[in-house]
């Protein structure tokens, strides 16, 4: 069975693509260990669907029509879920893995990783009865999952009686200019930088946070700061770094004691970063064998429509993991991140 795999392989969020395909290649493995899917085995194919719409249009086809895959397992930006959900257009099941803004998704599409505000609600919770924050400034880039994120993170401080004392959208891009946000962020007096940036650019933004010295004056929280841009970011530009999920490759337990196993076994003791973007296509590979497995078929059309019926909830308990996860609070340490503390059960 081919599965296509869609995600950036350059740009802003290129930084993940060697995790994320590692990841696959160790859940295909896995699943073929033991007889593949629907007696098949499962052959990847990788597609580069960059953070353009025209880019992941082209990809979607060539994923379809030329490589004719039965699934595509997307590990890419919000901003072009929608688009390709609709391109695909109900030929194929189509499974989201990033963590993502929330909502609605296309037509024989499920998303089945974690929900920024299933994050954020006991992470500012935390920050205010830890470390008594009251004011926050939230930074993102320009396109749907930030500016949801920001809806969110301003909901969750009201409801704590908490402050936003300022935001600001940047452009997705490398080589931006950030010396007129920083210097609001001073002039906010903010205890806490709120961030959703992406790929490279939390990696830029941090090192010149850090090179501005606020690093020694204010906390950071980044949504989706996970150990591959923890690792980018280096060691001596995070310092008082947070962020919250529901993965950490540092945890202890049983599965993810099996999955690193497999991975260092096959990619050795420098592997990239294994983090809770490239366990995603791992999980959703195992997550379409459940999809296969229950159905009892592995026909396209077939599969896409009963993804219609069965949902992000149900999908989610064919994740090798479970569906029920905790979500943990997380700092860097050095290069990479360390759990700090159980946030929710």
């Amino acid at each position: 069975m081919k599965v296509g795999l869609l995600h950036p392989r350059s740009g802003v969020g290129g930084l993940w693509g060697p995790a994320l395909e590692a990841a696959a290649l160790v859940g295909a493995a896995e699943i073929n260990s033991k007889g593949g899917i629907d007696g098949q085995k499962v052959e990847i194919v990788f597609g580069d669907c960059g953070f353009s719409h025209d880019e992941a249009m082209q990809t979607v086809d060539s994923l379809i029509e030329v490589e004719e895959v039965g699934a595509i397992i997307g590990g890419h930006a919000s901003n072009v879920r929608d688009a390709v959900s609709a391109r695909i257009a109900q030929r194929v099941p189509y499974i989201y893995t990033p963590q993502y803004e929330g909502g609605a998704t296309g037509p024989a599409t499920v998303a089945i990783g974690s929900v920024d505000a299933e994050l954020l609600a006991p992470a500012l919770a935390w920050f205010k009865a830890e470390r008594h924050a009251e004011r926050f400034f939230f930074v993102g880039n320009d396109y749907i999952w930030p500016r949801m994120a920001a809806t969110t993170t301003r909901n969750i401080l009201r409801r704590e009686g908490l402050h936003l004392v300022g935001e600001r959208f940047l452009p997705v891009q490398m080589g931006v200019d950030y010396d007129l946000v920083l210097k609001q962020i001073v002039q906010s007096r903010a205890q806490v930088v709120v961030l959703a940036l992406i790929g490279f650019a939390a990696v830029e933004f941090n090192r010149a946070f850090a090179a501005a010295g606020l690093d020694q004056k204010m906390l950071r929280f980044g949504l989706i700061v996970d150990e591959t841009v923890v690792a980018n970011i280096g060691a001596e530009a995070s310092v008082d770094v947070y962020t919250a999920a529901h993965y950490f490759s540092s945890q202890r337990s049983r599965f993810n004691d099996h999955f690193l196993e497999l991975y260092h076994d096959a990619f050795g003791a420098y592997a990239p970063p294994a983090s809770c973007a490239s366990i995603g296509y791992y999980e959703g590979l195992h997550s379409l064998a459940g999809l296969v497995r229950e159905s009892g078929s592995s026909v396209p059309r077939y599969l896409a429509h009963r993804l219609d019926r069965l949902g992000t909830p149900h999908m989610r308990a064919h994740r090798p993991g479970g569906s029920c996860r905790s979500v943990q609070l997380g700092v860097a340490d050095g290069a990479t991140l360390r759990v700090l503390a159980k946030l929710t059960h």
